[in-house]
């Protein structure tokens, strides 16, 4: 299904150069996401779009300086850049609470069915 959606996207660009990365990421988050929750996103879904941003922000995160030189999380970059790392990782944890809660409740409607 996401294979045919990366070929529809792909299409619709008629050839014009466009950043593929974007493209690819939300495809494979997508396939991780029907696996874990049963069902896919759109790729236009905001709370998708976030998640995978937020993801993307905490990979390329620079974190690795602090946890060679602990001392650093007191500069203001540093401590901006770990107060933004902890903000993403709580949206990002919100949003899997959120459609865990929305499968138990599924499952749950079709056990009284």
């Amino acid at each position: 299904m996401e294979v045919e959606e990366m070929i529809n996207k792909v299409r619709e660009q008629q050839g014009r150069a466009f950043n593929i990365k974007r493209l690819t990421t939300s495809c494979v988050a997508n396939v991780i996401m029907s696996m874990l929750f049963g069902r896919r996103f759109d790729h236009s879904d905001p709370d998708f779009k976030q998640l995978i941003s937020d993801s993307d922000g905490r990979i390329s995160s620079y974190l690795m300086p602090v946890e060679m030189f602990p001392a650093l999380r007191f500069l203001p970059y540093f401590k901006k850049l770990i107060a933004e790392t902890v903000r993403s990782t709580k949206r990002s944890n919100g949003f899997v609470k959120d459609n865990i809660a929305a499968c138990i409740e599924v499952c749950n409607s079709d056990l009284i069915q």
